[in-house]
């Protein structure tokens, strides 16, 4: 029997029926595009990294970047920041979007995680339609320690 027919028929017959809630997302980890790169391009969905834009930015790298969001899922295979960067020899994590930065990283966003740089650049909507914004990223892509944005959350 289906599952939404037989949860109907309890509730019919007037059974309380309880139903287990979804895992929350697991704050502070991350799911991981298949590949190895130097730099870790951290968006704040899965749908991001694939637009035209998101191309451009790693054709901008070379071609040598990879791409992150946050684990909304509680995926099994999603990992904290740290062990990414340990695992892929990490050595800049560029986050687009502070939203995405200050979900990562309650506490702050270190200028610094284990051997990688860390810098916020815009959102990836707010890259696509601004000017300035794309400057900032241009700015960030050609010097890896120069932040496009203040690393700390208001």
């Amino acid at each position: 029997m289906i599952e939404s027919r037989r949860r109907a028929y309890l509730e019919a017959l007037g059974f309380d029926v309880w139903v287990a809630r979804p895992l929350p997302p697991a704050q502070g980890r991350l799911q991981l595009s298949p590949g190895q790169a130097g730099t870790l391009l951290v968006c704040a969905a899965p749908a991001e990294s694939a637009t035209r834009f998101a191309g451009d930015v790693v054709r901008a790298l070379g071609g040598e970047a990879c791409w992150a969001w946050p684990d909304t899922g509680a995926g099994e295979d999603s990992v904290d920041p740290a062990g990414a960067i340990a695992d892929r020899l990490i050595t800049r994590v560029i986050l687009f979007g502070a939203e995405t930065g200050r979900w990562l990283f309650p506490e702050g966003i270190p200028e610094f995680l284990g051997s990688a740089t860390v810098a916020v650049a815009p959102g990836l909507d707010e890259l696509a339609s601004r000017g300035h914004a794309k400057r900032a990223l241009w700015r960030l892509l050609q010097d890896p320690l120069e932040t496009a944005a203040p690393a700390r959350p208001a």
